[in-house]
């Protein structure tokens, strides 16, 4: 492919593919985190909230591992208060020093969703310290 076709190539959207072994818990979980579900059939689900789109697929003999998915967020304060008695959190919202305050989740199949919201410079520049 030269480079010239490669420019004119726009990525337009991108959907992480998470394996769940139990449907109907996949999209009950993502509903109680504030996601619109719905079902494709028995093997295939969607959660999506704010233009972003989960793809959850059921697999009888799933693979090993699990995926992550990052996600910048505004208001991350408010959203990890709405996720603290879900218990899924697994890291608590602390600044980081790449410029981001951060915290994950991880759902009942063991994939993390990484909540990021970007700090205003002067604070990620103290972070850095």
């Amino acid at each position: 492919m030269s480079l010239e076709t490669a420019e004119k190539t726009a990525f337009l959207r991108v959907a992480p593919r998470f394996v769940v072994h139990d449907m109907e818990q996949a999209l009950a979980f993502y509903g109680q985190l504030g996601f619109q579900t719905s079902l494709y059939d028995e093997h295939f689900g969607f959660a999506e909230r704010d233009g972003v789109t989960l793809h959850l697929q059921h697999f009888s003999d799933p693979p090993g591992g699990h995926s992550v998915c990052w996600i910048e967020v505004t208001d991350s304060e408010a959203l990890y208060q709405r996720y603290l008695p879900t218990g899924a959190v697994c890291s608590p919202l602390a600044a980081r020093p790449w410029g981001f305050k951060e915290f994950c989740i991880r759902d009942p199949f063991g994939n993390l969703i990484l909540f990021d919201e970007r700090l205003p410079e002067e604070d990620a520049t103290s972070e850095k310290g």
